[in-house]
């Protein structure tokens, strides 16, 4: 029954709809005008193809009229943008299909609540969309099944829920779609007397789509449809009465009677709205993920590997890199090596070292006459046996200025170091490595002030090295012994013989006998001398004046080749930590593969979730959502499933670093930067693959929609 209010609630003005399907054009309506007062109770009848789907789909806002006007309640709202389109459907619409078009596996009550979410003058909060869902139930009768999910409501059930969520914003105008085609006639009697109940008492406009004539009997009119245009419009004199028997709500539970002249909804944003969708989008997506937890979990696990895989490959690089730098540290800072040079006769290049050419006058003209440095050492060494007590063993013997030990990081773990008098004095004391140690005196026994034979002579020991480790090259730096240089040139080692032998091949006369491999004494050369420039700018320069210096000293005429080598140590270990760098990073790229592999699997799973899920993009945007609505929503489950996805890489790429470092005993430092990349990354991942499948969705037709099967 009419509320008493002047001017109709619908009004349709030489409406036609023409598809194009190929070359031919499909009249579904043919100037069609219809007036329709608030309050009515309408049927259209019609077979099929008629119009009459069609027809609904014009009124509902749901398509657009090829040409005439279409006003809802004085407003013509055929040339509205898609945005007002859904705002009005969400506000001031409400559907009943044939199908029910309920969520699966999601409650009576969160079904009535669905349009809630998209409406903008709805209620703010959670809780008031809850009493509010629970009231539209219990009017419909079913206050008592509002955890029940669809399969566990019968037919009847299942479209009085559908109705109830029609009811829950309050509309202007409700439009069933066959209501009553999938149940049977009891049930279909029974959602009939409940909208004649909805009508008459709450004063609701309904116009219902149906083939049966006993269904028609209910409403106030009848039209009947043909080819698309209404050739009947006849008014039931005597419509089924029926009783009111609707439950009544609880004070402030019930839903007010339809206000017909209502203005339309306006863009005014409530508080909390975008709050309130943002966790409607995450509950949705959550929801969606769960009903198929394998195949998600499968989805996710691209992303995962790929992200624990980064994270794991970036802290071996990590570690790769603080081996180098501790390499470096060990060698010491801004160090340049100088090396005696290669000895020429008879036609013959020797190797680097074989020429005794450095002298100990060389390293103090260096340390005088050069600006870029700060300090200068030099050493001599040869192989030789160490004995202590029954234990002997065959090490490297190193005799050394005083300032050696600190410019290349040598520390003394027990004892004391080599002092400058013990150099002046040629005192007979010796500073051994861990290996050294090790060997002589076993894991327990502190050497610290026992005697030891190098090379025959005893010394006695008054420290023990810190332990260097391997290098890169796998030479045990800890098997050597440290004796003063004076001491080594005078009583142990004697002069500093050429690194290298040789053998001239076309010398005529032989070399002479030496029985008991004496070294010729030649007091002040020196096998190696090392600079330490002042700072990392002062490498270069340094280089450049020792070998002027050295150049000038050994009178090396110009053009002729130098008798000595200068080498950057820093500049070589720098290269080193580059390749490793290099290296973390190829490992990274290549991890990183896993990740975009892992983007496809979304794309390619959210494909296949917006193909089963046509149906209920139909319907939310039939309730009202709007295609930035969808869009979102289909995008929070990509990013969800790239995120969770991260998330466990993340946990699993910092257990297997740790897994590294503890069994293979390799450094593998986590990363924050990795980490908070693999994150970022993986977000990135679901936003990039996710949007497409989001974008289809969106753009899906709603009617097309609703009727996939």
């Amino acid at each position: 029954m009419a509320s008493g209010t002047s001017g109709p609630i619908i009004k349709l003005e030489h409406v036609t709809r023409t598809y194009h399907v190929g070359d031919v054009d499909v009249h579904a309506l043919r100037d069609v005008s219809l007036t329709i007062e608030t309050g009515e109770f309408v049927a259209i009848m019609g077979s099929s193809g008629s119009g009459k789907s069609t027809l609904m789909a014009v009124v509902g806002c749901l398509d657009r009229p090829s040409s005439g006007r279409y006003f809802f309640d004085g407003v013509d709202v055929a040339g509205l943008e898609e945005p007002e389109r859904a705002r009005l459907r969400s506000e001031r619409l409400g559907f009943v299909f044939q199908s029910f078009n309920l969520l699966s596996r999601t409650s009576a009550l969160e079904n009535v609540a669905l349009p809630l979410f998209y409406a903008t003058s709805g209620p703010a909060n959670a809780a008031s969309r809850v009493e509010r869902a629970r009231a539209s139930l219990k009017l419909l009768g079913l206050g008592d099944r509002e955890r029940n999910t669809p399969g566990q409501l019968s037919g009847g059930q299942q479209q009085r829920v559908a109705i109830a969520r029609a009811l829950i914003n309050e509309p202007g105008l409700l439009l069933a779609d066959e209501p009553t085609g999938n149940l049977d006639t009891r049930t279909s009697h029974e959602i009939m007397e409940t909208l004649t109940r909805l009508n008459r008492e709450q004063g609701v406009t309904i116009i219902v789509v149906t083939h049966e004539s006993d269904i028609a009997a209910y409403t106030d009119r009848t039209l009947t449809m043909r080819d698309g245009q209404i050739v009947s419009d006849v008014r039931n004199p005597k419509p089924v009465r029926v009783a009111a028997t609707l439950e009544a709500a609880a004070p402030g539970e019930a839903i007010a009677s339809v206000q017909p002249r209502r203005p339309l909804p306006a863009v005014a944003r409530r508080a909390g709205t975008f709050w309130g969708f943002g966790l409607m989008i995450m509950a949705a997506a959550m929801q969606a993920i769960w009903r198929n937890m394998m195949r998600s979990a499968l989805t996710m696990l691209g992303v995962f590997i790929g992200v624990a895989a980064l994270i794991a490959m970036v802290a071996v690089g990590q570690g790769a890199n603080d081996a180098v730098r501790k390499q470096i540290e060990r060698l010491g800072t801004n160090l340049v090596v100088v090396l005696p040079g290669a000895r020429t006769a008879g036609g013959m290049r020797a190797g680097s070292g074989s020429a005794s050419t450095l002298t100990t006058s060389d390293a103090q003209a260096i340390r005088r006459e050069s600006t870029a440095v700060s300090a200068v050492s030099y050493l001599i060494r040869q192989n030789g046996q160490v004995q202590a007590g029954n234990q002997n063993w065959a090490t490297n013997i190193q005799g050394i200025s005083p300032n050696y030990p600190p410019m290349t990081n040598w520390r003394v773990d027990s004892g004391r170091e080599i002092t400058a008098d013990d150099n002046d004095s040629a005192a007979l004391v010796v500073v051994i490595g861990q290996t050294v140690s090790k060997q002589l005196f076993g894991e327990q026994q502190n050497p610290v002030g026992a005697f030891v034979q190098v090379k025959g002579v005893p010394l006695r020991v008054i420290g023990v090295l810190e332990s260097k480790g391997q290098t890169s090259f796998g030479q045990d730096q800890d098997d050597l012994v440290m004796i003063p240089f004076t001491t080594a040139e005078r009583k142990v080692l004697g002069v500093a013989a050429p690194s290298q032998a040789q053998t001239q091949l076309n010398w005529i006369y032989p070399v002479p006998p030496n029985p008991y491999g004496l070294t010729p004494h030649l007091a002040g050369y020196v096998n190696q001398i090392y600079v330490q420039a002042a700072n990392s700018a002062d490498v270069q320069p340094a280089i450049r004046q020792i070998t002027e210096i050295l150049a000038r000293r050994h009178r090396v005429q110009p053009g002729d080749e130098n008798d000595f080598s200068v080498r950057n140590l820093s500049q070589i270990a720098e290269a080193a930590e580059s390749s490793s760098r290099i290296m973390a990073l190829l490992l990274a790229a290549v991890a990183s593969i896993s990740l975009v592999v892992g983007g496809i699997g979304i794309m390619n799973i959210l494909l296949v979730s917006v193909t089963e899920r046509t149906r209920e993009i139909g319907l939310r945007m039939a309730i009202g959502a709007r295609r930035i609505h969808v869009l979102l929503q289909f995008l929070a489950e990509a990013v969800f499933l790239s995120v969770t996805g991260g998330i466990a890489g993340i946990i699993m790429g910092v257990a297997f670093s740790a897994a590294i470092s503890y069994f293979a005993g390799w450094p593998a430092p986590i990363s924050g930067t990795a980490i908070a990349g693999g994150f970022l990354f993986s977000a990135a991942v679901g936003i990039f693959f996710g949007y497409y499948p989001a974008r289809k969705a969106a753009r899906l037709d709603p009617i097309e929609a609703l009727r996939y099967e």
